[in-house]
């Protein structure tokens, strides 16, 4: 009898544990989270239940942590050109450069800050806040190396009487100012033909196990809305592939967490309404599957997990410029080996749900939308308890209803 009582007790105690954590989970889903976001043009910071204003009258967008968010970057003006820093503890803000932020980024396991003015490289150390180092020109675009070590570079192709320079992918360690012997070319790419043309790259992006480089390569502005080459590259530069026809989305290809498999949304033609499908490529061998349904489009995607990938979806439909007319998205769990489509959301007919995004804990967020008012939605595992976790943050720009709200949104997550 007293051996059953235990049991019992046992078995209670251990279901008082699981209520006690779904109830957690179900009250509150955002109260470890922190998020940069803006609001009526100016920069804000929320942690748990906390809201805080941090600048007044200005024109802030692109809001973007440090690895270990004591720092936050961000663009002022309406044209994004100057690129300040804020240290999150006093609230005080440094203008790092007054054209520098089209294209920033962190170091990954530093608070040192690189950005791009026209073709120049540089970077700044922002703990000490020095004059900002000189690292190239000539640059089209880079990324660091995850170890921090250096950059991952592609030349700027020129037009000559014979047509484009080749584009080179170059490492620069961040010792290249002393010795520029250091510098090495990993890969030249094609030149142009019929089936290639890039005069410029997007970002790189690495493998979890750093193998593997999945970049696209960028015709000529005009051409590079509607078709650009997703390519992977090896570390070494010895192997290079193309994959498949994109937009000139960087948010539209990602790698999983711990695995060689590439998703994106694969198609041409710079409307989001028709033509957008979700695939994923798992490397070194393998042909891309794709997992969207016909008549549906993709507007935006996360890994969940190793197994699954949630999506914002809509119904197809041609491009109409009357917004009214475009279809709202819904969120859709996708696994990959079953290829079973759950319905994750539905919200009303005049909203929609965009940009999901994978939080720890296997927490969910993402904007629910009807193209004015936005709110930051953030959920339980597996998608339940939704609510409203930051009330009315500005619209994410928009591109032919390529809506990016990394520009006004950015959560810290710690890697």
């Amino acid at each position: 009898m007293r051996a059953f009582r235990n049991t019992i007790l046992a078995i209670l105690a251990v279901v008082l544990i699981i209520m006690n954590s779904t109830t957690i989970y179900a009250k509150k889903p955002a109260e470890l989270l922190k998020a940069a976001f803006v609001r009526n043009g100016d920069l804000w910071i929320k942690a748990g239940n906390n809201e805080r204003q941090q600048t007044r009258g200005a024109y802030i967008l692109n809001p973007k942590w440090s690895y270990d968010g004591q720092w936050i970057a961000y663009t002022k003006g309406e044209n994004e050109q100057e690129l300040w820093l804020l240290h999150v503890q006093t609230g005080q803000s440094h203008l790092v450069a007054h054209e520098g932020g089209r294209n920033f980024q962190w170091q990954p396991n530093r608070n040192s800050l690189a950005f791009l003015t026209v073709n120049q490289l540089n970077w700044i150390d922002s703990d000490e806040l020095a004059k900002p180092v000189k690292v190239a020109d000539g640059i089209g675009n880079y990324s660091w190396y995850p170890d921090g070590s250096g950059f991952l570079v592609s030349t700027a192709a020129k037009l000559l009487h014979d047509g484009w320079t080749p584009i080179r992918i170059m490492k620069i360690p961040l010792t290249a100012n002393a010795d520029p012997n250091l510098i090495k070319t990993l890969h030249v790419l094609p030149k142009q033909s019929d089936d290639f043309f890039a005069v410029d790259t997007s970002i790189f992006k690495w493998s979890a196990n750093e193998r593997w480089i999945a970049f696209f390569a960028k015709p000529t502005a005009s051409l590079s809305a509607d078709k650009n080459t997703l390519c992977v590259l090896s570390a070494d530069g010895s192997v290079f592939k193309t994959i498949d026809q994109m937009v000139s989305n960087e948010m539209w290809f990602e790698w999983a967490s711990k695995d060689e498999k590439l998703a994106y949304i694969e198609g041409v033609g710079r409307e989001a309404t028709t033509n957008k499908h979700l695939k994923v490529l798992r490397l070194p061998v393998g042909k891309s599957v794709s997992y969207t349904p016909r008549g549906y489009v993709e507007h935006s995607f996360t890994w969940y997990g190793l197994r699954n990938i949630i999506t914002s979806r809509s119904k197809e439909a041609e491009w109409s410029i009357d917004p009214a007319k475009r279809q709202f998205p819904y969120l859709v769990n996708v696994k990959l080996k079953s290829q079973h489509q759950k319905l994750l959301t539905q919200p009303s007919e005049t909203y929609g749900d965009f940009n999901p995004i994978s939080l720890p804990s296997h927490q969910l967020a993402w904007i629910r939308s009807n193209r004015g008012i936005s709110n930051v939605m953030v959920a339980s595992p597996h998608g339940t308890n939704a609510e409203i976790w930051i009330e009315n943050i500005d619209l994410g720009t928009n591109y032919y209803e390529q809506r990016n709200w990394n520009t006004v949104l950015s959560f810290f997550i710690r890697k």
